[in-house]
């Protein structure tokens, strides 16, 4: 998306997708014949800055040593002179007037509802105008009249950073560089996922909160918190509230409902008139959140968004989105709860990470929800500089299971069952369903064949992320009709499974840290129709990241006793 330099009558500087400026902006009285690239505009803007005592706007100054000034900087940068000549504007034609005002009014109405709080690339924008149903100059005049209202700006999406350059969209800076017809250009591979993101493009930026004041909530918990649930909904609840602190923890069991415990102090933020994001690495985990939230806060707008949702743009001053999804907001939101933060794709990730940073408001706070907290956050809350909250109990006041190492003498890998998985297998399967974790792909196969030749009258299939049968599969494991099901780490989050017995095949494979090992037993135990049962660690030698990940798992189990929160 290109601009064009635009001069008023006093000879204030400014810029707009239009050759002669926006409707309501009708002191323009010459531009740029060229258009230029807002990282162009924000490079000449730095350039006038440094040259003279005076802003990029030139209030004041006189328009032809203006426009001299301007011509010398894009000299400079490499432009032909030649090419470079100012026009004067003629008075605006008469021209058709479209839809009745009343039309138009509504129109600009779901416009401004629809970006508020977001930052949106061309794309977005040519998106939005087919859901209005308008043209695509009418979505950018929108646009163009809050910029010079000053409720939004124009910025590049990938902007000029010293010797190099940044994505403002999701903040890196490691872009690919390529020289564009007058000068040098950089695209942002890291966020492509959700739109072309380049230097010659731009963002529109939306500059208002989600909710505009204190709004009516009707909320309804359709659930009682158990005590160790309550515990910790209070002290979140003194964490949102607190102004001196900007960041916290939740700490949680396994299927200990850290979710709801969020609930009571989201629906008092939004009565405040704050704005919420339950933000998720993972699509499934927000299609999760989404039906609960939906029965306790009933009539209440919020938006779901993913990279499946059908509808880009909605309405509501609660969002739940992906960690990709919330690239497309900036400083929008109040409170922000970040679940599973450990997770791929956001747990590692300097853009997404950038991103959800920066979709918080002034002032704002950030939850970060897990049962498996990384490094880097348990190293804040030792440094004091992130609160701890713990949730160490699940609700049927019952301890987690422990995992147990069972060593093997030979390296375990899909050559065929011996009488030792053999047994192993048929003792589990006397307590539950048994799910069988593998840390490869091509293990899978090979592992079901094996399982099936010894156990030819039990129901035994698998599942990894690519295979095209994975959801009809997983809905009949959740309906329990296997004996035996095997995986990759697909199935360590979300997922709870009637009377489930766990195996990690190879857990001493350098795939299974000890988060995916957390998670992996966190499957087991999870219903008051079943809390107790096995967890299994099979290997030839036991890891570190096991070893950390039976005691994580000890020391909640410590925590929740020690608190009188599952009995003893």
């Amino acid at each position: 998306m290109h601009f064009f330099l635009t001069l008023d009558k006093n000879g204030s500087v400014g810029f707009s997708p239009f050759r002669e400026g926006n409707d309501q902006n009708s002191s323009v009285v010459s531009y740029l014949s060229v258009p230029l690239s807002c990282a162009t505009i924000q490079a000449v803007q730095g350039q006038l800055c440094r040259r003279g005592p005076f802003d990029f706007w030139f209030k004041g100054s006189k328009r032809k040593d203006t426009k001299l000034e301007i011509l010398k900087i894009l000299k400079v940068f490499g432009w032909n002179e030649s090419d470079l000549t100012w026009k004067e504007c003629s008075p605006a034609p008469v021209i058709d007037q479209g839809p009745p005002e009343e039309q138009n009014n509504e129109v600009e109405k779901a416009f401004n509802q629809l970006t508020r709080g977001r930052q949106l690339s061309t794309g977005d924008l040519r998106g939005l105008a087919r859901e209005l149903k308008i043209k695509e100059d009418d979505i950018k005049r929108l646009a163009q009249a809050n910029v010079e209202k000053g409720r939004a700006k124009w910025v590049p999406a990938v902007s000029p950073i010293g010797k190099g350059w940044r994505c403002q969209r999701c903040g890196e800076r490691d872009v690919e560089e390529w020289p564009s017809q007058y000068e040098m250009a950089a695209t942002c591979r890291s966020c492509e996922s959700i739109g072309a993101s380049t230097s010659l493009d731009a963002l529109y930026r939306d500059e208002h909160s989600l909710l505009g004041g204190p709004s009516e909530v009707i909320f309804r918990p359709h659930w009682v918190l158990t005590d160790a649930q309550h515990l910790a909904s209070e002290q979140v609840f003194e964490f949102i509230k607190d102004p001196c602190e900007e960041t916290a923890l939740l700490w949680a069991a396994c299927g200990a409902g850290k979710t709801e415990v969020c609930f009571p102090s989201a629906a008092w933020a939004l009565k405040q008139g704050k704005s919420i994001l339950f933000a998720a690495p993972r699509q499934d985990v927000i299609n999760d959140i989404a039906p609960r939230l939906h029965r306790d806060f009933p009539d209440y707008p919020f938006q779901v968004l993913s990279g499946t949702s059908s509808a880009k743009f909605q309405g509501g001053g609660m969002v739940l989105a992906t960690t990709h999804q919330v690239l497309r907001f900036w400083r929008a939101f109040d409170v922000i709860f970040m679940d599973e933060m450990d997770a791929f794709p956001y747990s590692g990730s300097r853009a997404l990470e950038w991103g959800l940073n920066h979709a918080l408001r002034q002032g704002g706070k950030i939850l970060y929800l897990t049962a498996t907290p990384s490094s880097e956050g348990l190293k804040a809350v030792r440094q004091g500089k992130m609160r701890l909250i713990r949730l160490p109990a699940r609700h049927h006041r019952t301890s987690l299971p422990v995992p147990i190492w069972v060593k093997s003498r030979i390296t375990i890998d899909p050559n065929g069952c011996t009488s030792e998985w053999a047994s192993q297998s048929i003792l589990l399967r006397a307590q539950g369903p048994v799910l069988v974790f593998v840390p490869k792909i091509a293990w899978i196969d090979p592992w079901i064949k094996c399982f099936r030749q010894c156990f030819p009258g039990w129901q035994v299939d698998g599942s990894y992320s690519a295979d095209p049968g994975r959801s009809s599969k997983i809905e009949r494991l959740r309906q329990g009709e296997f004996d035996i099901f095997v995986s990759t780490t697909i199935l360590e989050r979300g997922i709870t499974l009637s009377r489930i017995q766990v195996v990690v095949l190879g857990a001493d494979h350098p795939v299974f840290d000890e988060r995916a090992l957390v998670q992996m037993a966190g499957r087991v135990g999870r219903t008051i129709e079943s809390p107790v049962g096995s967890v299994l660690f099979m290997s030839k030698r036991m890891t570190k990241a096991m070893k950390t990940a039976v005691q994580w798992i000890e020391e909640q189990n410590k925590c929740a006793l020690e608190l009188g929160l599952i009995e003893a």
